[in-house]
């Protein structure tokens, strides 16, 4: 009863808030260093994002990217540490493999040398109609646990958090918190497999080398 009461006190600050859009290390895991200067990014409805303004991204060429790390609520469920380890070193594989196409990739700190850091902060199933604060893990437990079972399928949802450092001074550069859709679970009882969230590490590992080069590319044209 306790732990059902404590849920319901987090899912209403969850929803208040949400309705004055305020964002606070309270709904995240504590990863990052400010979530209060995070922005919807006008291209990704589910991801939040902000870059330091002034810095010089032509004179980065090389990545340092830190092993993945674990940070998830006790809401999270279906989800074992094998799952959770594998999850994280599948998505610092694929930024290695992504990020190594435009960047060399190294592994201390040195001049023009960005270091990656992420943490995967959720691994949960929720319904699809869920309202945006719903989709945090101890919310959709909540909703979950008061809707009447059916047929209807669940979606795999995963969260990660990033952040890019210089890698000499620890300058922070950028940061992001991103959730998204993998796989749909018909039967409550199936558990999370790897295949059903990797469509998702793929892309985030995409997008971050797309944006490392971008940023580069354009500090470099302005340049000229």
């Amino acid at each position: 009863m306790k732990k059902i009461l404590a849920s319901l006190l987090v899912s209403s600050a969850l929803l208040s808030g949400c309705a004055n859009n305020t964002i606070s290390s309270e709904k995240y895991s504590g990863f990052l260093h400010d979530y209060s200067i995070l922005k919807k990014t006008p291209d990704d409805k589910d991801s939040l994002a902000s870059v330091t303004p002034g810095v010089d991204w032509s004179k980065y060429h090389s990545v340092w990217i830190d092993e993945v790390q674990i940070i998830t609520p006790n809401a999270d469920a279906k989800t074992d540490g094998k799952l959770l380890l594998a999850i994280a070193n599948k998505l610092q594989d694929l930024i290695k493999q992504e990020v190594g196409k435009e960047f060399s990739v190294v592994e201390q700190a040195g001049e023009g040398t960005v270091r990656v850091q992420a943490a995967i902060t959720s691994v949960f199933t929720s319904y699809d109609d869920l309202k945006g604060y719903q989709y945090i893990p101890i919310a959709a437990a909540v909703t979950g646990a008061a809707r009447a079972s059916g047929a209807e399928s669940k979606s795999v949802r995963v969260m990660a958090e990033g952040k890019l450092l210089d890698s000499v001074d620890g300058q922070l550069l950028a940061q992001v918190v991103d959730m998204k859709a993998g796989g749909k679970k018909q039967d409550e009882n199936s558990a999370i497999l790897l295949a059903d969230v990797q469509p998702i590490l793929e892309m985030w590992a995409a997008r971050l080398a797309d944006r490392l080069s971008g940023l580069r590319d354009k500090a470099k044209a302005k340049a000229l």
